[in-house]
């Protein structure tokens, strides 16, 4: 592969890891924001009413907020070493890959419908555009899964 685009991809992956750091960053102090009631969003959550099913709805969007953050770094870290061992498409990436669409779905339910948290009378609501991303993402997962077959068919070819 050319310096050019192996330099391209490297530039890429080092956005993509200062991008998670900074996403990390700012979800901690939201998530501590909506716990100590200083959040930036309407009002303080009333744990008090339906406080199990809002206890149990924030740790998923916590624990789906910090999963996709992780996969992704985890994602790139391989790249990383793909690159190193000449594989740009690193096997290891397939499954994370598809995980990400099931944690991106989980993020982006729970993204749509924070105002759980702060209204009491508010319905889950699922909507198209929850759709959209993991949808993508799945597509994309497909097409890195072919290259990534391609490219190990490739290398073993004589």
């Amino acid at each position: 592969m050319k310096d050019k685009t192996l330099r391209n991809i490297r530039i890429c992956c080092y956005i993509a890891l200062a991008v998670c750091g900074i996403w990390a960053v700012l979800a901690v102090m939201n998530f501590i924001g909506i716990l100590t009631g200083n959040a930036t969003l309407p009002h303080a959550v009333n744990w008090s009413h339906r406080g199990t099913m809002k206890v149990v709805y924030f740790a998923l969007y916590v624990l789906s907020t910090l999963l996709q953050i992780t996969l992704i770094c985890i994602a790139v870290i391989n790249v990383f070493r793909g690159i190193h061992e000449n594989a740009v498409f690193p096997k290891s990436n397939v499954k994370l890959l598809f995980w990400l669409v099931l944690v991106d779905f989980v993020y982006e339910l729970c993204w749509t419908n924070l105002p759980i948290l702060f209204d009491d009378g508010f319905v889950l609501q699922l909507v198209n555009t929850n759709f959209v991303t993991p949808f993508f993402l799945l597509f994309f997962a497909f097409m890195y899964k072919v290259a990534a077959d391609a490219v190990e068919e490739n290398s073993l070819t004589i």
